[in-house]
């Protein structure tokens, strides 16, 4: 430990966003500006389941070692946006208002004001939800190393996780993508799923209280031809599933579930995400994976389709490229994860469905979200002190 370090267990009073708090004003327009301190492919069988583009010492320094806290950084995806969803660290944080200059120069749009003033129904789009929700997660995660930074401690995360769209910040995070390349590729995705979209009425439901299994069932007895298909998107909990297809069939499904005392929530999103429907968008977005720069991740990644530690570049470039035809095995992330040792998990990004799911799958472990920060205060000590390090004097 650092000569002068503070352990973060001695600090109960203080939170991760509110540790320096930057007054802002409302600039006109609604900105903000600093104030005076400076084909029918077969169903997946879920029976068988077995400033960011610089490296920081915040959570890894220099190359990967053995050495981690039992600390796992994870990050959302799609359908976690909400209105306002990037004021906390917009109006709390020089490096979150950095990352929002830099994603509005990528993608040509003002990512601060569609994450901070747009309302539901345009974050709806994917279009601006997929770069919203990357632009707000790296804020987020910039914001906790700013933090952190200026009391003289950092994490060393073990592993990262994120769900679908989330493990692209996850990449950013492990420094195996650099925020640039993160954003124009999740920009490119967002088109390939919003085109396929525009032809086609699809979309996706939750179907809480049933099994995974069961739920499979009434995909493959809901889908009645290629054209009028639905399957498993997400394995959330082993009783939350969500389903994704075409709107004739999605809505067989979910009628179904409800007959056997499912409760049904259809989601407002626009897409239909991680099924066989998207075969030719995995094909050509897998395309676009293997021209993109990419490094060894510096922690492992968890992979969304079968739990395994992503540790290299290939391995990343594999993953993405399935990552729009195949299921997303969250629970299944969450039990490798704890099954390597992490105690603490933290959601960075908006809302805190994540930390939640956490929660339900491992009620010994503790997870939090950075966006719960004000409306309920995160104790820094939530981090246990074997899992905190002084920062590098």
């Amino acid at each position: 430990m650092a000569q002068g370090g503070r352990s973060i267990a001695g600090l109960p009073s203080r939170t991760i966003a509110g540790l320096v708090r930057t007054p802002m004003r409302r600039c006109k327009g609604g900105r903000r500006r600093e104030g005076a301190r400076t084909l029918v492919a077969p169903h997946h069988d879920l029976r068988a389941k077995p400033d960011l583009p610089r490296r920081t010492n915040a959570v890894s320094e220099g190359t990967p070692t053995p050495e981690s806290d039992p600390v796992a950084i994870v990050f959302p995806g799609q359908g976690s946006q909400q209105p306002g969803m990037g004021r906390l660290v917009y109006d709390h944080s020089e490096a979150a208002r950095r990352v929002f200059e830099e994603a509005s120069e990528l993608a040509g749009m003002d990512m601060a004001e569609i994450c901070i003033e747009e309302d539901a129904e345009a974050l709806s789009e994917t279009t601006l939800t997929q770069p919203a929700v990357l632009t707000t997660s790296v804020a987020f995660l910039s914001a906790m190393h700013e933090k952190l930074t200026e009391v003289g401690r950092s994490i060393r995360p073990r592993l990262f996780g994120g769900h679908s769209l989330g493990l692209f910040s996850a990449a950013v995070a492990a420094e195996a993508l650099t925020f640039r390349d993160s954003m124009l590729v999740v920009l490119e995705r967002s088109r390939l799923m919003s085109r396929f979209n525009e032809g086609r009425p699809v979309g996706m439901a939750s179907i809480i209280g049933l099994n995974g299994e069961l739920v499979q069932q009434i995909c493959e007895d809901a889908t009645l031809s290629a054209e009028s298909r639905v399957d498993i998107a997400n394995l959330n909990l082993d009783t939350q599933t969500v389903i994704s297809g075409d709107v004739s069939a999605l809505e067989r499904a979910m009628d179904h579930a409800r007959d056997l005392q499912g409760r049904v929530i259809r989601l407002k999103v626009k897409v239909s995400s991680h099924t066989p429907l998207h075969h030719d968008q995995a094909e050509q977005f897998a395309q676009i994976i293997r021209e993109i720069p990419m490094t060894d991740p510096v922690r492992p990644i968890v992979s969304n389709r079968n739990s395994k530690l992503l540790r290299t570049a290939d391995d990343l470039r594999e993953e993405f490229s399935e990552q729009l035809r195949a299921p997303v095995l969250w629970s299944d992330n969450v039990r490798e994860m704890t099954g390597q040792g992490v105690r603490t998990f933290i959601e960075a990004g908006p809302g805190h469905v994540l930390a939640r799911l956490v929660r339900r799958t491992d009620r010994s472990v503790t997870a939090v979200s950075l966006n719960d920060a004000e409306v309920e205060p995160i104790p820094i000590s939530v981090l246990p002190p074997e899992s905190t390090q002084a920062a590098p004097s």
